[in-house]
């Protein structure tokens, strides 16, 4: 098995501090008592988080299980100012004008199932905003991240125990092609991947194995699962991207190099307690360092009257 297991940097499995540096940016950025919609919501968490300074909140996902499942959380909590339901991006069930703010956060723009009609999308959030809505959004930062990766190789794993296989290609422009494959049963790349030693995240989940093909993986160990592409940008490519759509006074923050900093200087260890503090610090200075560096991208912009 000529397959080499690649270290995993703290910073690609543990995205607990980044979400508190969006969570405190969300805070300084939402105003109160306003109708929030967020796009994409998944577990609702960002409403959860923004529940007690907002009138009314819908989290939309397009997966019904994610949507269900938050429903489930809401009813839990006895929350009675948001809402979850299934719905798709591209086509969002509500009257124009519906809302203050949308949010558009955790590479939800970026997902396959928008690729070349992210576009549609966007208009969507433009219609569905009041005039001078607000709309913010989030995701991975192509210039901090993925420019010098050009080709990534991982496996993947459900819960019922399969394995999945990622051959990803990067280009400069920000897109990237995975071919996904499925690790047969009884073969020995379905031995050699359930015997290694996952990551795990300080949340107890395993992520994602990340591996060098030194020569080719076998095909009759594989089965072809299909090809998705996603679209990645830099902050230029994102301002551009909102300003087309109908959006001004847009902006870019970049954020997360507090952690990535204490990561590469082997001090997570010691920062402990302090997370919290410093995820308030660089929050504070993300917006004064507007297109700066880090890992992560977030944007805020008014809909043009």
């Amino acid at each position: 098995m000529k397959l080499q297991v690649l270290p995993s940097d703290p910073c690609e499995i543990d995205f607990s501090w980044y979400n508190m540096i969006r969570n405190e940016l969300l805070r300084k950025t939402v105003p109160r008592a306003i109708k929030v919609l967020d796009v994409g919501c998944r577990g609702g968490e960002v409403l959860f988080m923004l529940q007690e300074q907002i009138e009314h909140g819908i989290g939309i996902d397009i997966s019904k299980e994610d949507v269900t499942y938050t429903e489930k959380e809401r009813k839990k909590r006895n929350i009675k100012n948001l809402e979850f339901i299934q719905a798709d991006a591209k086509e969002l069930p509500f009257a124009s004008g519906s809302f203050d703010v949308v949010l558009c956060l955790g590479d939800v723009l970026s997902y396959s199932n928008l690729y070349a009609e992210e576009n549609l999308a966007l208009s969507e959030i433009v219609r569905v905003l009041t005039d001078d809505g607000l709309t913010v959004h989030e995701c991975m930062n192509w210039d901090w991240e993925y420019r010098l990766a050009p080709y990534w190789t991982f496996f993947m794993h459900t819960q019922d125990g399969r394995y999945f296989f990622h051959r990803n290609r990067r280009t400069v422009s920000g897109l990237e092609t995975s071919r996904q494959y499925e690790v047969l049963r009884g073969s020995p790349l379905h031995d050699w991947v359930s015997q290694q030693n996952w990551p795990v995240s300080p949340q107890g989940e395993r992520t994602s194995l990340d591996v060098r093909e030194e020569s080719p993986i076998p095909r009759r160990w594989l089965m072809f699962r299909g090809v998705s592409k996603h679209q990645n940008y830099t902050p230029r490519s994102l301002k551009r991207r909102y300003q087309k759509a109908g959006f001004r006074n847009v902006q870019v923050f970049a954020y997360g190099q507090t952690y990535d900093i204490a990561s590469k200087a082997g001090l997570l260890e010691t920062v402990g307690h302090s997370k919290a503090a410093l995820a308030k610090a660089e929050a504070e200075l993300a917006f004064k360092l507007c297109m700066g560096s880090g890992p992560w991208l977030f944007l805020v912009g008014r809909k043009r009257a």
